[in-house]
């Protein structure tokens, strides 16, 4: 898994025929998530899919998404002979965040820790139990003002892709979240879930802050706009 420098992006003007708007992610570019095609990219698991055949390594990608203008984080497991290394990210609070779906404009606080055999498998039962690896919630909006998360996964040669949002009761009954931030080591604390009033986005009044939207297909994002 590659490794990311921790540093601040500064805002470029995007245009329709953005050169860079082809690109891959190659994980949270330089601790900042700089532009709008390679952040939908990186929510939609692009890269562990491209990489993922008979022989990959296994790997997992965890976004929580914990309110955008709150706080955003993301962990990358990558499977070792000891267990796993936890490359950790967050993002936040609300002053720093930047409310647009280009991603975080902030450096990231970033951590990398090691687990051991025995936590490597709880947190591998608490992906079982959550069913990390059954069908993706295919057509459901995902909106950037609730709390969500999205795993994208190689495991065995095999690409995983799923979401989940609170609300939905799948959210709810999530049991691998827990092991994530007991490993946390990026000194930032967790943005936990909690009740919202959310109102449907067709009836947010222009110049109010609007969320923005991704859609979940079976192996990725369908669709990645404003709404």
């Amino acid at each position: 898994m590659a490794k990311f420098r921790a540093r601040a992006w500064r805002a470029a003007v995007l245009s329709t025929g953005f050169a860079l708007a082809g690109c891959m992610p190659n994980g949270p570019v330089s601790g900042t998530m700089a532009r709008l095609p390679t952040w939908y990219r990186y929510l939609s698991g692009d890269d562990v899919r491209q990489a993922c055949a008979a022989g990959a390594s296994d790997r997992v990608r965890f976004v929580y998404n914990a309110v955008w203008r709150e706080q955003v984080r993301a962990y990358e497991v990558a499977f070792t002979d000891y267990g796993a290394r936890i490359d950790q990210y967050a993002w936040g609070p609300a002053s720093i965040l930047a409310f647009s779906p280009e991603g975080p404009l902030v450096a990231a606080e970033t951590a990398s820790v090691g687990i051991d055999a025995a936590r490597t498998a709880r947190l591998e039962r608490a992906m079982d139990a959550s069913d990390v690896a059954g069908p993706a919630p295919t057509g459901t909006f995902l909106r950037s003002d609730n709390f969500y998360w999205i795993v994208a996964a190689c495991r065995n040669g095999q690409f995983h892709y799923n979401a989940f949002q609170q609300g939905d009761g799948r959210f709810e009954a999530l049991s691998f979240p827990r092991e994530l931030f007991d490993a946390d080591r990026t000194g930032v604390a967790v943005n936990m879930p909690r009740g919202l009033d959310l109102r449907p986005v067709a009836l947010i009044k222009p110049g109010d802050d609007k969320p923005f939207v991704v859609q979940v297909g079976a192996n990725g994002l369908n669709v990645a706009r404003w709404n």
